[in-house]
């Protein structure tokens, strides 16, 4: 597991196991935490992404982002606490 911080661009590797990153606790409007399925391998061993204490696209504050998608290249940029962290692809 890996606590992230912003501004990360994490090349994630779930080639030996599945893999969970927590985002930051306290974010900040324009905070951006970047994603790369470095081995594709991500529909194998899934990147599950967890909200730490905000929401991912809107949904219930503590539910998780489960990415299961080869070769996925995203990143999560915080809006607010209505919609927390929201998704943008590259």
């Amino acid at each position: 597991t890996y606590t992230a911080v912003a501004g990360d661009r994490l090349i994630v590797d779930t080639s030996g196991g599945a893999f969970t990153i927590t985002l930051p606790a306290s974010p900040s409007l324009g905070d951006e935490v970047r994603f790369l399925d470095a081995t594709a391998s991500f529909d194998t061993n899934n990147l599950t992404i967890e909200p730490g204490s905000e929401k991912i696209m809107a949904q219930t504050a503590g539910d998780e982002m489960v990415v299961d998608t080869n070769n996925a290249g995203f990143a999560l940029v915080y809006q607010d606490s209505d919609f927390g962290w929201r998704l943008k692809y590259h």
